[in-house]
């Protein structure tokens, strides 16, 4: 295999029908070259409702719930779900979030083993999660906050998040980093340009990633002029991981 192409799916890969036309029909022409995976906060249940939706390619792997879980073929990574339960302690955190009135529990199809999932207000935002995590990190616990799409509040295991997942799959697959290209538009896809590879930030992210780009961003992080799949098509040619796109 050539390279490994990770992707977000709401407002990375999914928000425009005819780039994404597009890419899909680049993606197939050279599906023997690449491993493709997506990497969503969704539930593996409603990222399969998005595939189903939008005739999305089917990916080698899925990342789902903000990379606390990974599917091949339907079949959940074991490997992965051992090392997420090490040292979390889902019922002791939920019960330090529980004392926070601003965090409002998400549905339950969007919570898991490996994730606590809530809405808040966008202003209320910095004061809680800093305060949550203080208590968190008092009591012990290996857990992360990650906030996303001005509302989204994840606390997963400290060891497990979309960055963490996508390397544990790359080492695997055996790709380079200099192979693997990661794209994503929110605050919840920090982690996958946290490790070292190439990525894309679509030029319609979310103000969260954006700010993390302005402090942290590299050369090898590309902010594309075109939104949504038509970015990750622009990254492709920028980085020169396939034929040029006509």
């Amino acid at each position: 295999m050539n390279f490994l192409l990770v992707t977000d799916l709401d407002n990375t890969l999914v928000g425009e029908d005819t780039t994404l036309l597009r890419l899909n029909q680049k993606l197939l022409a050279n599906r023997d070259r690449l491993y493709l995976i997506y990497a969503t906060g969704r539930s593996y249940a409603l990222a399969r409702q998005l595939q189903e939706e939008q005739n999305l390619i089917e990916p080698d792997y899925w990342l789902t719930g903000v990379g606390t879980e990974i599917y091949r073929k339907d079949e959940r990574d074991p490997e992965w779900a051992e090392r997420l339960s090490q040292d979390w302690n889902r019922d002791s955190v939920a019960a330090i979030a529980s004392g926070f009135p601003d965090l409002i529990l998400q549905p339950e199809t969007e919570q898991n083993p490996w994730k606590l999932s809530f809405l808040i207000d966008s202003e209320r935002a910095d004061t809680v999660l800093a305060n949550l995590q203080a208590l968190i990190t008092q009591a012990g616990l290996r857990a992360q906050i990650i906030f996303s799409n001005d509302e989204d509040v994840d606390i997963l295991p400290k060891n497990g998040d979309k960055g963490l997942a996508m390397t544990y799959l790359r080492e695997k697959l055996g790709i380079p980093p200099e192979k693997t290209l990661v794209c994503g538009d929110s605050g919840n896809d920090i982690s996958l340009f946290q490790q070292n590879t190439l990525g894309l930030i679509v030029s319609n992210s979310r103000s969260e990633l954006l700010a993390w780009y302005r402090l942290c961003g590299e050369s090898r992080h590309y902010r594309s002029r075109a939104r949504f799949a038509g970015g990750i098509l622009e990254a492709i040619d920028h980085f020169k991981l396939m034929p040029p796109s006509e």
